[in-house]
């Protein structure tokens, strides 16, 4: 009998961020774009113009990254395969087609990122992103593609689930961190999680 699908998706709350990102963007936009190159060509706005453009450009910026988010931190997990995103996003991973599994990334990381843990505004980032490192699903597959697979957010419902239900069905693939080879090692440094990629060299 086919296992239930698993979708993992962001709760609600993840969605209020858009409250000051959208603002911070907009301030950003209009005053490189408008301040910039419009001093550049003597033009200077009023305050109400630069109001004007604060809200187009917050508009945008909110619509533009409101239609990309609602399709990327999307997965579900089937009976056959992983998908990640949907609609033209979407990336199907046949579970056949998943070679070994690693679990954790290496720990080699490049060297501007080990001096983060001494910076007092992004020890908390480098602490988050190693425990991300440490726990992530390297998943190898055909075509020397991979994807390191993390998806234990506290805004990710479901995230868990998928995680340990793939723990469960890939369990024969699982391989040691003996098994990087120098190239994994060099790509895997500045990881982008959850993104299929193509192992280059």
């Amino acid at each position: 009998m086919p296992a239930p699908s698993i979708i993992a998706r962001p709760k609600w709350y993840y969605w209020l961020n858009y409250l000051w990102i959208a603002p911070m963007a907009g301030i950003v936009f209009s005053a490189l774009i408008i301040g910039g190159i419009g001093g550049h060509f003597g033009y200077k706005p009023t305050r109400p113009e630069m109001l004007e453009w604060f809200i187009i450009f917050a508009t945008v910026f909110t619509l533009f990254a409101l239609n990309t988010d609602r399709r990327k931190p999307h997965y579900e997990l089937t009976d056959t395969t992983p998908r990640l995103g949907r609609s033209s996003y979407a990336k199907v991973i046949p579970l056949a087609e998943i070679e070994s599994v690693v679990f954790g990334l290496p720990a080699h990381t490049p060297w501007w990122f080990r001096l983060m843990r001494y910076g007092p505004s992004s020890h908390g980032t480098h602490r988050f992103i190693t425990i991300a490192r440490a726990n992530t699903l390297f998943i190898r597959f055909s075509h020397h593609r991979y994807v390191p697979l993390f998806l234990l957010y506290s805004w990710m419902h479901n995230g868990p689930e998928i995680m340990k239900a793939l723990h469960e069905r890939l369990r024969d693939k699982f391989v040691g961190q003996d098994s990087y080879t120098p190239a994994e090692v060099k790509a895997l440094g500045f990881t982008v999680f959850n993104r299929v990629q193509t192992l280059r060299g």
